[in-house]
C-alpha cells in the first residue's frame, strides 16, 4: 500500500519551526519588508505562494540532512550545502519523484542558499540540475489532458443548473459554488492562488452594474496587477450565489470553522475554501464530468492551446489572458498547436492517400 507523504518521514518537509535557529532567523530576515530608509530583505517582495514553495524545498532538504545525521544546529547554514551532498541528495530524490519534482527541488535549494549566504557563488547548483533538465520527460504529458474551454465551461454551467435539483440547501450550495468555480476558471483561467484570494471588496469589486476582477501586483506571480471583468455569462449566477448560495455556507459550522470575512468561496465548515480544497473539487468535478481530471492550472493550458489552435492569428492575446509578462511564456503553446495541427494534416494527407484522391504528388517508387 502506498504510503501518505506525510507519514513518510524520508519524504516529508520540516516547516520553519523545526528548522535549526540559525536558518529559520536568517530566513525570517529575508521576509521583513524595507521602508524609505531601510531595505527589505531579499524574499519581501516575492508572494506569499512562491515564499511557500522555497520554505517546503528547503525544509525537505533539512529533512534529508536529518534523516542521513548530518543536521548540525549550530554550523553555517551555507556550509551545509556542499556539491557532494547535493549529489547524495539528488539521487535520493530521483528514488521517489519525477525529474520535474527533483528540478523543483533544487531550484529552491538554490534559492534558500542564496538567502542563508548572499556572498557566496551557488551557481554549481544550477550546474547540477543541467543533466536533470537535459533528460526530463513530463510525468504526466498535458496533451492528452487538454479539453476546449467551451467544454469546461458547459460543465459548469450543467452543475449550476443542476444545483436546483438537490434536496439539502447545503448540496444546492456546493454543488452551485463547484459549478461557479469551474465556469469562471474556464473563461477567466486565473492561477489557483488568485481564485483562493478572491475577495469581496477587495479583489472583486462591483462597479456600477459590472463586477470587476482587480489584483494587486503584490499578490500576483510576475508582479503584474489583474484587472478583469467578471464573465458577463456568468454575472446573474454570481448575484445568485452571493445572495443564496454563499450564505447557506457562511452558516455552517464544523470542527476546523475559520472566519469567512469577505472571502468568496466557503467550504461546507463555514471557513473560507483552501487551495487544497478548490483543487480537489475542481479535480474531482471534472473527472465526473468529463472523464478526466483537469487541475485549476490545467484549464491554462486549455485555453491558451485552445486559442492558438482556434485563432492562432491572435495567439498572442493569451499574454494578457493568463496574466504573463511577455509572450515568450506563452510561445510554448502556440508550439504545441502548431504540433497538433501538423499532425492532423499529415493524418488526414495519409487518409486521402488510401481513398485515392491525394491531390499532392506521390513518393516515387524504387
Amino acid at each position: 500500500m502506498t504510503r501518505r507523504l506525510h507519514h513518510d518521514p524520508d519524504r516529508r518537509c520540516k516547516p520553519v519551526a523545526e528548522w535549526p535557529e540559525v536558518d529559520r532567523l536568517l530566513w525570517e530576515a529575508a521576509l521583513i519588508a524595507g521602508d524609505l530608509f531601510e531595505e527589505g530583505g531579499s524574499r519581501a517582495n516575492f508572494t506569499e505562494n512562491t515564499n511557500r514553495g522555497v520554505v517546503e524545498g528547503y525544509g525537505r532538504w533539512q529533512q534529508w540532512l536529518d534523516r542521513q545525521g548530518m543536521l548540525n544546529q549550530t554550523d553555517s547554514p551555507a556550509d551545509q550545502i556542499t556539491p557532494d551532498r547535493v549529489r547524495a541528495y539528488i539521487a535520493d530524490l530521483e528514488r521517489h519523484n519525477a525529474t520535474q519534482t527533483v528540478l523543483n527541488r533544487l531550484i529552491h535549494l538554490s534559492t534558500a542558499a542564496a538567502v542563508m549566504d548572499q556572498q557566496r557563488d551557488w551557481s554549481w547548483l544550477n550546474r547540477l540540475a543541467a543533466p536533470i533538465r537535459a533528460r526530463h520527460r513530463p510525468a504526466r504529458p498535458k496533451r492528452p489532458r487538454l479539453v476546449a474551454p467551451r467544454e469546461l465551461l458547459d460543465l459548469g454551467v450543467d452543475l449550476v443548473a443542476a444545483a436546483e435539483r438537490r434536496n439539502a440547501a447545503c448540496d444546492r450550495a456546493t454543488t452551485f459554488r463547484d459549478g461557479l468555480m469551474i465556469a469562471l476558471l474556464a473563461a477567466r483561467p486565473l492561477r489557483l492562488a488568485n481564485l483562493v484570494g478572491l475577495t469581496l471588496d477587495r479583489t472583486l469589486v462591483l462597479r456600477g452594474k459590472q463586477w470587476w476582477i482587480q489584483i494587486p501586483a503584490m499578490e500576483t506571480k510576475n508582479r503584474e496587477p489583474i484587472e478583469l471583468a467578471w464573465p458577463e455569462l456568468l454575472v446573474p449566477f454570481l448575484d445568485v450565489y452571493l445572495t443564496c448560495h454563499r450564505p447557506v455556507l457562511a452558516l455552517r459550522h464544523g470542527r476546523w470553522t475559520r472566519p469567512i470575512g469577505e472571502a468568496l468561496w466557503l467550504s461546507t465548515d463555514g471557513s473560507p475554501m483552501t487551495r487544497r480544497a478548490i483543487y480537489d473539487r475542481i479535480t474531482r468535478c471534472t473527472r465526473k464530468g468529463l472523464g478526466r481530471a483537469i487541475n485549476p492550472h490545467l484549464f491554462r493550458d486549455c485555453a491558451a492551446t485552445t486559442l492558438a489552435i482556434e485563432d492562432p492569428r491572435h495567439v498572442r492575446i493569451a499574454s494578457r489572458l493568463l496574466g504573463h509578462r511577455t509572450c515568450s511564456t506563452t510561445e510554448k503553446y502556440y508550439n504545441q498547436a502548431r504540433n497538433i495541427e501538423a499532425s492532423r494534416t499529415m493524418q488526414n494527407y495519409l487518409l486521402s492517400l488510401r481513398r485515392g484522391s491525394a491531390g499532392g504528388a506521390r513518393p516515387s517508387q524504387r
